[in-house]
């Protein structure tokens, strides 16, 4: 009856190592990619790098309103990465975190959103993966009794496309190629240099605008 117990960790690791060759033979960058684009630390981007349409977006997984925003918005924004007009710089913090039920909820889709990107290379993966995680029944409430697992986190990147490498990782939960916490503590800090930091926060060439108002017209395209 004990050789059980003594088996799961022997099993954990070989699940490491197996993602861990993975990862060597499909060379990851230490980039989140989505489609051509190639954000490098802080910033997941999402669209055409050449798109005349440009924001920055900081959101917090489990705040509401930065969950009301994608809903809100999500659809058009969809439609615009597609058709090539926008790229969205997607500015994660973490400052709820502390108020999910794991603790760590926050920190945790941070670092599914980058997997995803990073694995798939695609635009309209990396952004239906953030709209599910932000979905209606699907977000976390702040101060709730649950939060999504690592495996519910999986599981929403198998329904919108991701590589099975991004499940794996995702399910391991080890920070690997991405550090989320330095991730989010360093958007919190360049957040809080704007007059109102809180989120979400759109930024359009580096002024924030009223995220209620008719934003998305003052775009090209």
């Amino acid at each position: 009856m004990s050789a059980r117990p003594r088996n799961r960790p022997l099993r954990a690791v070989g699940a490491v190592l197996a993602i861990l060759m993975a990862l060597l033979v499909s060379a990851p960058t230490g980039i989140a990619y989505a489609a051509v684009a190639a954000p490098a630390g802080d910033v997941l981007s999402i669209g055409d790098p050449d798109a005349l349409g440009q924001i920055d977006l900081y959101v917090d997984p489990l705040c509401p309103f930065s969950g009301k925003f994608v809903r809100t918005h999500g659809d058009e924004i969809s439609k615009r990465i597609e058709d090539g007009s926008l790229r969205v710089n997607v500015r994660f913090v973490s400052f709820l975190d502390k108020y999910s039920a794991s603790g760590t909820y926050d920190i945790r889709a941070i670092y599914a959103a980058y997997v995803v990107a990073d694995q798939s290379r695609s635009s309209d993966v990396a952004w239906r993966f953030i709209e599910a995680i932000y979905a209606k029944g699907a977000q976390p409430k702040e101060g709730g009794d649950t939060d999504l697992s690592n495996d519910q986190l999986a599981d929403i990147a198998d329904r919108v496309g991701a590589p099975q490498l991004a499940q794996d990782l995702i399910r391991v939960g080890l920070p690997i190629g991405f550090d989320a916490h330095v991730i989010a503590a360093n958007n919190l800090d360049v957040l809080h240099r704007f007059p109102e930091p809180g989120v979400p926060l759109v930024v359009i060439n580096g002024q924030p605008v009223d995220e209620d108002s008719d934003w998305l017209a003052q775009l090209p395209g």
